[in-house]
């Protein structure tokens, strides 16, 4: 192995660590904080590796009627979200890969969307669900409406990388052997991009499970985990808070963990 391959296998190692002590250290922390006693949370110097641990907080949130009130409605409307965004983001990734004017308008219409800032939006959006009934309302149906539009930009450019790549020759050969535009896209198309729809939906999950600008603005009552963590924050009970987020992670690796080899093909655009 030559000196240039050797310095890129270690660049590659240490940039690997530095991604994973990244990601490792922030979610040691949030462990530490939810299962160390106040004492030793608040002690200084910090300590780092707690001399005792507690489930209290964790046992508090969990038996809170508040929790399960907010994990289901997360749930509810991050399902509805991700459904509504991988629909549209199919369909909108299929035009865009098959038509070039779809293409440019489809490109320039998802980057206008995350050119205005959040509070801009949110103003205009709050009117508007309150004229539809749909603002701070138990089911979430409003917030569930303006986070799948927030993860279709997402779902649609991954899905139109996912079907641009399904040479154009086998939808002409099977429209010469009869089938019709429908039965292409359904027999043909998304069978060899099922890993990328799948990619999709955990994606939209995820911006809608973690968003907090709009549900906390949308949903001042009725509200999801991160702004009852928001709330729990700022009135100072921040094990209670940790115990919540902690809590909140667990559907998300348990997804993530369990649709790995799915989304790893969906991601690299193999269906």
């Amino acid at each position: 192995m030559t000196i240039e391959n050797r310095l890129l296998v270690f660049c590659r190692k240490a940039l690997s660590a530095f991604v994973v002590t990244a990601g490792v250290i922030p979610l040691y922390l949030l462990t530490k904080q939810a299962l160390t006693p106040e004492l030793q949370s608040f002690a200084w110097p910090p300590v780092w590796f707690p001399k005792s641990l507690t489930l209290t907080y964790v046992k508090d949130v969990i038996a809170s009627g508040e929790l399960r009130t907010s994990l289901i409605l997360s749930a509810r409307v991050a399902i509805t979200a991700a459904l509504a965004a991988t629909v549209l983001g199919t369909m909108l990734g299929y035009a865009m890969a098959r038509h070039t004017r779809a293409r440019a308008l489809g490109l320039s219409a998802l980057t206008a969307t995350r050119l205005l800032p959040m509070i801009a939006a949110a103003m205009p959006l709050a009117t508007i669900l309150i004229t539809l009934g749909l603002y701070d309302t138990p089911g979430g149906v409003g917030l569930a409406l303006v986070h799948g539009a927030l993860a279709l930009p997402a779902a649609a450019i991954l899905l139109f990388s996912a079907f641009v790549k399904i040479p154009i020759e086998l939808e002409q050969a099977a429209y010469l052997d009869g089938a019709s535009p429908l039965s292409i896209f359904l027999r043909l198309n998304l069978p060899q991009v099922r890993g990328a729809v799948a990619g999709a939906f955990v994606l939209s999950f995820l911006v809608s499970w973690d968003e907090f600008g709009f549900a906390l603005l949308l949903q001042p009552t009725n509200r999801t985990l991160p702004p009852l963590i928001y709330y729990y924050t700022v009135f100072g009970d921040t094990g209670a808070a940790s115990a919540l987020a902690l809590v909140s992670a667990v559907p998300v690796l348990i997804a993530l963990v369990a649709l790995r080899p799915v989304l790893l093909r969906g991601l690299s655009g193999r269906g």
